[in-house]
C-alpha cells in the first residue's frame, strides 16, 4: 500500500514534492558547505602556522642528565620524527686579531651542533660565507669581530680556560629568538633577548671543552634536545592540535621525572592562531546557519499550506477502510521520501560546491564526515517537520473535523510593543559603536603577537537577523490583511478566473 501511495505521489504531484525537497536541499547544502569550508580553513591555518616553526620542541636537560635515555623517553611520549642533542655554553668574551688590531666582544653563547643539524632543521640557519660546516660565526658576531673565513677567534668560556678556533663560515640565525629562549621558569619580568655574539661549534668539539661544565650545576653549560614532531599525527584544527601538542609535552615531562623541561614552540605558535580559528568557525556558522534554518522554515510553511489537502485525503482513506496506523505509515512514507531526496541532493550539492567553488580539499579530516552528518541532520529535521502536521491532524476523527479551519487570530505580544523595531534599533546602535573604532572583529594591537576577538561585534548581526525576521513577518501579515487590491492581480497569471478565490484563501491562511 505504501509503495502504491508513493508511486502515485511521484507520478501526479511531483512539482509539490520538488518544491518541498528544494528547501531540504538548501538547508543540507548550506550547512554542509559552511562546515566543510570551516574545517578546511582550520586545517590550512594549522599548516601555515606550523610552517614557520623549524624546531617543534627544545627540551632543556638538568645538569648530569642522560641525553640518550631522555631521547628514548621522548620518542615514547610523542610521535617524534627526529631528535638531536645541542649544547649551549656561556662565554665571557670573544677575541680576534685582524689587520694588526685586536677586536673583543662582550659576553656571548657557544653552541654545539651535530653535523646534520642544518639539514634536519633547515630553518635554523642560513649560510652567508663558507661551507656551513665546522666553526661558524653568527653574522652580528662576525661584524663585531671583523672576522671572516680563515680567521682565528679566541673563546673565553665562563669558569674555564680560553681556547682558539678557526672560522669556517658565517651564518644568519633567523630563528634566534626561539633558539636562545629560556626554557622553564622565566628569569625576570620579560622575555630574554637573543645574544648578540654567537659561535657555533661541532658538537664533538663543544663536548671537548664543555662536557664537564654541563655535568655540574652552575657550570655555565647545558644540553638541550631539539626535536621535530610528526605533524601529520596532529589534529587539523589549531585548537585541537594545541591541546594534543601540550598533552604530549606534559606526558614527556612526567616521564622525565624532573630531568627535563620542554620549550614547546609548536604549542606556542598554535596558541597564537587557535583563537583566530575559533573566531572564523563561529563567524561562518553564525552567518550561515540562519540561512539553513530559513530554508527549513520555508519547507515547513509549504507543508502547512498543503495540510488541508492532506487531511481531506486521509479522511477519504479512512472512509475506505484504512486504519489509523496505515494512514500514519502513509504520512511517514511521504515525509521520508521528500526528506530523503532533499537531504541526498543537498549532500551531493555540498560536496560539489565545496570542491569546485571553494577549492576545499575533501581529503581534509572531518570534511566528508561533516557533510554526511549535515545531510543526516537535515533528513531527520525535515522528516519531523513534514510528518508532524500530518500526524497531528490524524487526531481528528470525522470528515467535518478534518475540513480546513481557520483558527482565530491571536495577537502576539511582540507586535504590540514593536519588539522587531527595538531589536533593529539596538543592532544599529551596536554597529555604530563598533564602527566608531573601525569595526574590527579581530583585535591585534601593534607589538602583541597574539590576537583577541571582539565578541560584542557579533551582537549586531544577531539582533539584525532576529529583528529583520520579525519585521518581515509583520509586513507580510499587514500586506495580506490589505491584499484585496493587489493580490488578485498578482496571482491572476497562475490561477486565471479563480484569482479572487485564491487571493482570499492566501490572505486567510
Amino acid at each position: 500500500m505504501i509503495r502504491i501511495w508513493l508511486t502515485g505521489i511521484l507520478a501526479t504531484r511531483w512539482p509539490r514534492l520538488l518544491v518541498m525537497a528544494l528547501g531540504v536541499v538548501a538547508a543540507a547544502a548550506l550547512v554542509g558547505t559552511i562546515g566543510a569550508f570551516s574545517l578546511s580553513s582550520a586545517s590550512t591555518m594549522t599548516a601555515r602556522a606550523l610552517s614557520g616553526v623549524p624546531v617543534d620542541w627544545q627540551v632543556a636537560l638538568t645538569p648530569g642528565a642522560d641525553a640518550a635515555a631522555l631521547t628514548a623517553k621522548l620518542r615514547q611520549s610523542a610521535p617524534v620524527r627526529t631528535a638531536l642533542t645541542v649544547g649551549y655554553a656561556d662565554a665571557s668574551a670573544f677575541e680576534s686579531q685582524a689587520g694588526g688590531s685586536t677586536q673583543t666582544t662582550g659576553s656571548g653563547q657557544v653552541v654545539g651542533l651535530p653535523a646534520n643539524y642544518a639539514r634536519t632543521f633547515p630553518g635554523q640557519m642560513r649560510v652567508l660565507l663558507g661551507t656551513g660546516a665546522g666553526v661558524l660565526l653568527a653574522q652580528q658576531t662576525a661584524a663585531n669581530l671583523q672576522a671572516t673565513v680563515g680567521d682565528a677567534v679566541t673563546i673565553s668560556p665562563v669558569g674555564a680556560s680560553p681556547f682558539t678556533v678557526t672560522v669556517d663560515g658565517v651564518v644568519d640565525l633567523p630563528n634566534a629568538d626561539a633558539m636562545f629562549q629560556v626554557v622553564g621558569p622565566q628569569k625576570g619580568p620579560s622575555a630574554t633577548a637573543p645574544p648578540d655574539n654567537v659561535i657555533l661549534l661541532p658538537l664533538d668539539l663543544w663536548r671537548t671543552h664543555f662536557a664537564e661544565a654541563a655535568a655540574r650545576p652552575g657550570g655555565g653549560a647545558r644540553l638541550q634536545i631539539h626535536a621535530g614532531v610528526d605533524r601529520s599525527r596532529l589534529p587539523s584544527a589549531p585548537d585541537a592540535a594545541y591541546t594534543a601538542a601540550t598533552g604530549m609535552a606534559r606526558n614527556f615531562e612526567v616521564r622525565a621525572a624532573g630531568e627535563a623541561m620542554v620549550g614547546d614552540n609548536l604549542a606556542a605558535r598554535l596558541d597564537a592562531v587557535r583563537q583566530d580559528a575559533l573566531f572564523a568557525r563561529v563567524l561562518l556558522l553564525f552567518l550561515g546557519l540562519p540561512a539553513g534554518v530559513l530554508a527549513l522554515l520555508l519547507t515547513i510553511s509549504i507543508v502547512r499550506a498543503d495540510a488541508a489537502r492532506q487531511q481531506r485525503e486521509f479522511a477519504l482513506l479512512g472512509l475506505r477502510g484504512a486504519s489509523l496506523a496505515q494512514i500514519s505509515r502513509l504520512a511517514a512514507g511521504d515525509a521520508t521520501l521528500t526528506a530523503l531526496l532533499g537531504s541526498a541532493a543537498g549532500g551531493v550539492g555540498a560536496l560539489a560546491l565545496a570542491r569546485s567553488a571553494l577549492s576545499v580539499d575533501l581529503a581534509t579530516p572531518g570534511v566528508v564526515q561533516w557533510i554526511v552528518g549535515a545531510s543526516i541532520g537535515a533528513f531527520l529535521l525535515s522528516v519531523s517537520a513534514i510528518a508532524a502536521p500530518a500526524l497531528l491532524g490524524l487526531r481528528l476523527s470525522t470528515i467535518a473535523a478534518r475540513r480546513t479551519r481557520v483558527a482565530a487570530d491571536s495577537s502576539s505580544p511582540w507586535r504590540g510593543v514593536y519588539f522587531d523595531i527595538l531589536l533593529l534599533a539596538i543592532a544599529a546602535l551596536v554597529y555604530w559603536r563598533s564602527a566608531a573604532a573601525g569595526y574590527r572583529l579581530v583585535l591585534a594591537p601593534e607589538g602583541v603577537a597574539a590576537t583577541a576577538v571582539d565578541y560584542t561585534a557579533f551582537l549586531a548581526p544577531l539582533l539584525f537577523w532576529t529583528g529583520s525576521g520579525l519585521l518581515t513577518y509583520r509586513l507580510t501579515r499587514l500586506a495580506l490583511l490589505h491584499s484585496s487590491s493587489w493580490l488578485p492581480a498578482a496571482v491572476r497569471p497562475f490561477s486565471g478566473r479563480l484569482a479572487p478565490l485564491v487571493a482570499a484563501s492566501l490572505a486567510r491562511q
